[in-house]
């Protein structure tokens, strides 16, 4: 890697992923970068209404951040610092989640079909439950 990202760690989080399938660089089934940036995993879901399946994915990488991001919490007890934006009709939505020493941040990236408020719960949900680990 051409960057100094390989001489910082990203500290251990935890996201209740249990209504989504997760994979990692490390089994081999996604790539190890997406535009340059480092991926820490990818996730899947899908929401079953009407007999009708709306499926969704989550690109979650790292990147180094420029200066400290100040903005508006998810909730109160989450670290979730940033939603960057949310696109109803497209049914899309980016999260930012800084590092506790300010250097790096988690970036999720959400798309799925289109106009489904249940999935953009699930993502806001997902993004809840962030938690730094000990």
């Amino acid at each position: 890697m051409d960057s100094d990202l390989h001489a910082l760690e990203l500290p251990a989080f935890e996201l209740d992923c249990r209504d989504w399938l997760v994979a990692t660089p490390n089994d081999g089934s996604v790539p190890e970068e997406v535009a340059g940036a480092p991926v820490v995993a990818v996730l899947s879901t899908a929401v079953i209404h009407s007999n009708e399946l709306t499926p969704a994915s989550a690109v979650l990488s790292i990147g180094l951040l420029d200066e400290p991001v100040e903005s508006v919490r998810l909730d109160a007890d989450s670290p979730v610092a940033e939603l960057i934006d949310v696109d109803v009709a497209a049914g899309s939505a980016r999260y930012v989640v800084p590092a506790p020493d300010g250097q790096l941040a988690l970036l999720a990236e959400f798309t799925g079909g289109g106009n489904c408020v249940e999935l953009l719960q699930r993502f806001e949900q997902l993004m809840a439950s962030f938690r730094w680990a000990n």
